[in-house]
């Protein structure tokens, strides 16, 4: 994991598009959770309606943090001037665009995949879920999801790290 600042070619009108698609994120995404976790989160729910807005909130959160940290990232590259307006090399332009891009999606797969990891190893050590799904749960998936939001780029790393130690021995 190399921890040197990256330096982005990418088009103005790009830069102020992702600008304003993350700060839509980050709102829809305290919007949604601020409807899920209040109007939605009250009463006596069931298991399967924890396991609905475990999902849920899961997805927002990561997707919401995601938003905060390439937004952050974003604009401290052009404040730090690693941004060049070039469009001399499409592919580059497009590589830089694709990568913020994508990064919310990335973060979604993962709290999902945490989910149902969490879920599951809840499942296999217990043999059960009846004790474990409650309201807990969703704050808990809120967490972990909106710190795999954050740091997805770190998560992205590692996996690939751990995933190439694993082929390898294979």
């Amino acid at each position: 994991m190399d921890n040197k600042p990256l330096d982005y070619h990418i088009q103005k009108g790009w830069v102020i598009f992702l600008f304003i698609f993350y700060t839509m994120i980050v709102l829809v995404g305290i919007t949604l959770l601020l409807y899920i976790l209040i109007e939605k989160m009250t009463g006596q729910l069931g298991q399967d309606d924890v396991k609905t807005f475990t999902f849920y909130v899961s997805m927002l959160a990561s997707t919401m943090m995601t938003g905060v940290r390439y937004s952050q990232k974003l604009y401290k590259a052009c404040i730090d001037g690693r941004v060049t307006f070039d469009n001399s090399n499409k592919s580059v332009v497009i590589g830089n665009v694709i990568y913020f891009l994508l990064r919310p999606l990335y973060s979604v797969a993962f709290s999902v995949l945490f989910v149902i990891c969490f879920l599951g190893g809840i499942k296999f050590l217990g043999g059960g879920m009846d004790c474990v799904i409650n309201e807990r749960m969703v704050y808990l998936a809120a967490i972990a999801s909106g710190f795999i939001g954050y740091s997805i780029g770190n998560v992205l790393d590692i996996f690939e790290i751990v995933s190439k130690d694993h082929v390898g021995k294979m």
